[in-house]
């Protein structure tokens, strides 16, 4: 995934004409970046400072602080949500494994981003709310999916209790997790992930399915 990169228009005398809309857009994305790097936990002086804005410049565009937050939130995850990928989980056209895997390889290419992964980490610190909205929206659209698509391929059709659900999702969580800890080591840890990440994701299904397909009740 490209990274997103901060203009520099704004240090250059035509910054003056750039519209309303461009300019809000600029200090969404130079936020991003300024999140990446130090997290939520800033004062309003060292925003502004960090945007190379006012503050009464950036209290213009952004009244309150979490007003930017909600921006870059929207930027960062939900305009990388792909809705095709719970589509493409749900094609039983297609054998189960190549829909998973062709599900990863696409989630990892949103997520694995040094703003993604940092942003998410700091807001888990500082901002959970982020986090759990994120995550909300991830259980109920492509963890319900994958639990209904890999009964469906055991021929399973006993509807399953409250505790049982429970436990197949948190399965679930470890392994799809896995995916989101190659982004910590390489841009919290700062230590080599494998180039290669389709293999990678290919083995890791595998692994994944062959556990979860000889198992006679999930997980």
């Amino acid at each position: 995934m490209a990274k997103i990169s901060v203009s520099n228009k704004a240090t250059t005398p035509g910054r003056r004409n750039l519209t309303a809309a461009d300019r809000q857009q600029q200090m969404v994305e130079r936020a991003i970046t300024l999140f990446a790097q130090k997290g939520f936990a800033l004062t309003t002086r060292e925003l502004a400072e960090g945007l190379q804005v006012t503050q009464p410049l950036l209290y213009r565009y952004f009244p309150s602080k979490q007003l930017l937050i909600e921006q870059v939130y929207q930027q960062v995850f939900m305009s990388r949500w792909d809705p095709e990928l719970e589509q493409q989980l749900k094609d039983r056209t297609r054998p189960l494994r190549e829909r998973l895997i062709d599900y990863f390889i696409g989630y990892t290419r949103t997520i694995l981003s040094n703003e993604w992964v940092r942003i998410f980490l700091y807001a888990g610190l500082q901002d959970p709310q982020l986090n759990q909205r994120y995550l909300k929206q991830l259980h109920e659209t492509v963890f319900l999916t994958i639990i209904e698509e890999l009964r469906h391929h055991k021929q399973l059709n006993t509807p399953l209790d409250e505790q049982a659900l429970s436990l197949e999702i948190e399965v679930l969580w470890g392994f799809h997790s896995s995916f989101f800890y190659l982004g910590v080591r390489k841009w919290v840890y700062q230590l080599p992930v494998p180039e290669d990440l389709p293999q990678l994701i290919a083995l890791r299904v595998n692994a994944f399915l062959d556990g979860a397909l000889h198992c006679d009740q999930l997980p």
